[in-house]
């Protein structure tokens, strides 16, 4: 089939699909963010079953903020980012820096959280996954969408990181790093 112009055949016109890749990425991700969405309850019961399986849940309710709401707080900013594919903002890095501050003046010791933060990681990101592999199993388009759970995964280990170096930045505004016997000039 061409371009008719003044009868004549001028070259051929190609179908081409109007969705792009970019963009059935993009709709697939905003459908594994609502349904995730519409089951934030049962996802954060997932952590708060993960932490406390470890015994840490009291680690996270520092200051006075219970588990639930803390690991409730955390879901909505991890997909408000996956949704719009963006870093932590500077308001819920503080926040975290806050929590870091807390558990030091608590006594805590630092690693306790940080394991605590990540078995709450671990235990959401097995619920998400679960989630999202039925979204994107109806994908007509298998790739796409296993690429989207490797991308979740990546951008999930990245804000993993971020969380951990920023309540370790908060911990260690209230206790300074120790000094190790190498530190020390030995005197002879």
């Amino acid at each position: 089939m061409g371009i008719d112009v003044d009868e004549q055949v001028m070259g051929r016109v190609l179908y081409l699909p109007v969705g792009s890749a970019a963009g059935e990425s993009a709709a697939l991700r905003a459908q594994v963010v609502e349904v995730l969405r519409e089951r934030r309850p049962a996802l954060v019961e997932e952590m708060c079953a993960g932490v406390r399986r470890h015994g840490l849940g009291r680690l996270l309710e520092t200051g006075g903020v219970a588990l639930e709401r803390r690991l409730d707080e955390a879901v909505r900013i991890t997909l408000a980012a996956w949704e719009r594919r963006r870093p932590l903002h500077s308001v819920e890095l503080d926040a975290l820096r806050a929590i870091g501050m807390a558990v030091a003046h608590a006594g805590i010791p630092l690693w306790r959280v940080l394991s605590a933060v990540q078995h709450a990681a671990r235990a959401g990101w097995e619920y998400a996954v679960e989630q999202s592999l039925a979204v994107v199993e109806e994908s007509p388009r298998p790739r796409l969408a296993a690429r989207l759970v490797a991308e979740l995964s990546v951008e999930m280990m990245e804000l993993v990181g971020r969380i951990q170096a920023q309540i370790a930045a908060g911990y260690g505004d209230v206790v300074p790093p120790r000094r190790t016997a190498s530190a020390h000039p030995t005197q002879a």
